[in-house]
């Protein structure tokens, strides 16, 4: 270490007093021996004016507040940070040879030795992330060039990084994009390649699309889109499965290398549920890795129609026009409840259990005073935060006060027990403008204007809004909710407060306006009903429905009471099914909590095939509930979705970095091109002086000196 300047500084603003003191000190030294008594010789007279003047001086110099400022620099020679690619694609054996035997090699070889003579290197291995380099095991599943890259660059000040040496074949498929990494560094990035660059015969399901949710008894496509290297105009089959059954195939001729071409299947699901599909190809001649040739996608299938029940005390226009236009849906299938005989329901009283009510996934009530009692209000309650939906079509005819009370817990508006009569046109409020149950207007119509046209209701409920309900029609005057919406516990409700709405429907029609504002509000209120699936207390859920080979696996679970409140403290038992044919193998693990009423299971990676999963989860010895769900580990291993070095990409990093690029049996040319230069680094330090211990022993050993002497001179 060099030093260079120093310097001492003053923090006290008030310097001119401080020596005005210092002045001051010193002439009262003087003063006070000028003259002594008994008269002593003029050297001891002198001695002592200087003690008593040293005292007073580093009294005011600690007052003064001062500050030593130093300037420092040292020599620094950076260091090399070495980055060793530890995946699974560094094991592919092709023409040029075996990967990881060649970068054994080079960690071993004289030009290793000779950087490492010249300058500190700190190896890394990587994969998604780095680690201090040990034994490499090229167990990584996925590469994320741009992440490690970021990584050492946060870290450079730390390890003084003056260049990387990137080893590795470069198959970057997680994570930011590494060449606009590479322009940030503030390093040079020297690339070795590992691997033949030229792509050697492969072909790969690419990717598999479809439909996120199909209906049962219903067409959906699966599309396949095949990738080729060095395959051009090969044929081969394409079949896809449904677990251990081929359900399709196809010939497909092979495109140009590195390009790819769509295969489109049709499925016709027969039953409901999540179901796995994979999309395989068979290896081919001069195929390295069969694990990018399968490749499979989740499908979740829904029955082919929604229950709605439609529940009324007698029938009337409002029943008829309603039915008639949810009829009109393919995918809803309506059931009919008359409180005074008639409908297609297998009951003949309204039920008042939340399991019978479960069967469908809304329910609508018109006309429903006689029919609400208390017993069917606690059931609704249930039902709704158990993952159902109610509407709720009010007229005059209000039901009791004890149902209303309670329906009210689940309804987004607290309903009072009064109808006003007054004709009025509802309009919209400031959620109705954007709500999706209320985007009802023609293409390019004001929904205002269309709204102001519709024929008047007689009169409404009084109500007021609750604190997590969504207004999406109020009265023009009172401000009081007409239509409303909302999501409670698990389900939804819905209330419309005014009543007749038939007439939208009919009498814009018989005065020649063509509008559909009636059939689109209801089918967007049914659609808000029934899109949201039943959910239980106890919820499982994976964090992926299909995970690739080797890649963790994470289990989350959600626990909660009759009342919607997180269960804390539950032991919750997960017992994992792998289908392996006609065979099953099971094993059982306890999951951990995280938070209150979440817990959690990580797994390190699981074999390929589908798991199905069944927890019980228990409280103090008493079992709450259980779930089930599941999940698939596919064949597909990213890491061999590419099996040539990407040449293009290191080179890239390279050269935006101002580095070079040099493939691993060349690796000699690092030697003359790796030019670190030392630099100086510059830093300064600070040290307050006014607590010093030496100033506070100059004063004390000054003034004792000082006292010593005039004891002995017998000076008073």
């Amino acid at each position: 270490m060099d030093s260079g300047l120093f310097h001492i500084f003053f923090r006290n603003p008030h310097r001119f007093s401080l020596i005005l003191a210092l002045i001051i000190g010193a002439l009262g030294a003087y003063w006070v021996y000028r003259r002594t008594n008994p008269a002593i010789k003029s050297v001891l007279r002198w001695i002592l004016t200087i003690l008593r003047f040293i005292a007073i001086a580093a009294i005011v110099f600690m007052l003064a507040d001062p500050v030593f400022l130093a300037f420092n620099k040292r020599k620094i020679i950076p260091s090399v940070v070495a980055l060793i690619d530890n995946t699974e694609s560094i094991t592919i054996q092709d023409r040029w040879g075996d990967r990881t035997k060649k970068i054994a090699n080079f960690l071993k070889s004289d030009v290793w030795s000779k950087i490492e003579d010249k300058y500190t290197i700190y190896a890394f291995g990587f994969s998604d992330s780095i680690f201090p380099l040990g034994k490499l095991d090229f167990s990584g599943n996925v590469t994320g060039i741009g992440e490690v890259l970021s990584a050492v660059r946060d870290t450079a000040q730390y390890l003084e990084v003056g260049a990387v040496l990137l080893v590795s074949d470069v198959h970057g498929n997680i994570g930011v994009d590494p060449i606009s990494v590479s322009a940030t560094l503030p390093f040079p990035v020297h690339s070795v390649g590992v691997g033949d660059p030229e792509p050697v015969p492969d072909v790969s399901v690419a990717q598999v699309l479809s439909n996120p949710i199909a209906y049962t008894e219903e067409s959906t496509p699966i599309v396949a889109h095949i990738r080729a290297w060095r395959l051009d105009g090969v044929k081969t089959n394409v079949s896809l499965w449904k677990e251990n059954n081929k359900i399709g195939e196809q010939n497909v001729q092979l495109p140009a290398s590195g390009q790819s071409v769509p295969v489109k299947f049709e499925v016709t699901p027969k039953e409901p549920g999540l179901q796995y599909y994979t999309v395989r190809i068979p290896q081919l001649s001069g195929e390295i890795s069969v694990s990018n040739n399968s490749r499979s996608v989740p499908l979740k299938v829904l029955p082919a129609r929604k229950r709605i029940l439609l529940a009324c005390d007698h029938p009337s226009f409002e029943l008829a026009f309603l039915r008639r236009t949810l009829d009109r849906d393919e995918h809803l299938e309506t059931s009919l409840f008359i409180q005074r005989g008639g409908g297609n329901v297998p009951f003949r009283k309204f039920p008042d259990d939340t399991a019978k009510l479960g069967e469908y996934d809304a329910i609508i009530f018109i006309h429903s005073t006689p029919i609400l009692t208390m017993r069917v209000a606690e059931a609704l309650v249930d039902y709704v935060k158990s993952g159902g939906s109610v509407f709720l079509m009010l007229d005059d005819s209000i039901p009791r006060f004890d149902a209303i009370k309670k329906l009210n817990e689940i309804l987004p508006v607290h309903i009072k027990s009064s109808f006003v009569t007054e004709q009025f046109v509802p309009v919209l409020s400031g959620d109705g403008f954007s709500h999706p149950v209320m985007q009802i207007a023609q293409t390019g119509e004001n929904i205002s204007d269309q709204l102001s046209a519709m024929p008047p209701f007689i009169g409404y409920v009084l109500s007021e809004p609750s604190d997590w309900g969504s207004i999406l029609m109020v009265h023009p005057e009172t401000n009081n909710p007409i239509l409303s919406v909302g999501e409670i516990g698990y389900g939804r409700s819905a209330v419309l407060c005014a009543s007749p709405i038939w007439k939208w429907g009919f009498l814009p029609v018989g005065f020649g306006r063509k509008t559909n504002l009636y059939t689109n509000l209801v089918n967007n209120l049914a659609q808000y009903l029934v899109a949201k699936e039943k959910i239980s207390r106890f919820v499982l859920k994976p964090g992926k429905q299909v995970y690739r080979s080797g890649e963790p696996i994470i289990i989350s679970a959600s626990l909660r009471d009759l009342s919607n409140k997180p269960i804390s403290g539950a032991t919750i038992q997960l017992t994992l099914t792998r289908q392996n044919g006609d065979s099953a193998e099971s094993f059982t693990m306890e999951m951990s909590e995280v938070e209150n009423g979440v817990y959690e299971l990580q797994l390190p990676s699981l074999e390929q095939g589908k798991y199905n999963i069944h927890g019980i989860a228990m409280d103090s010895g008493e079992k709450i509930s259980e779930s089930r769900t599941s999940f698939m580990v596919e064949e597909f291993q990213i890491e061999y979705a590419q099996t040539n070095q990407d040449r293009a990409t290191l080179q890239a990093i390279s050269e935006l970095s101002g580095g070079i690029y040099v493939p691993i049996d060349s690796v000699e040319k690092l030697i003359p091109n790796i030019h670190i230069k030392p630099r100086m680094q510059s830093w300064t330090t600070e040290k307050e002086l006014w607590n010093s211990l030496w100033l506070l022993i100059i004063v004390v050993v000054s003034l004792s000196v000082e006292w010593i002497l005039r004891k002995r001179a017998n000076l008073m």
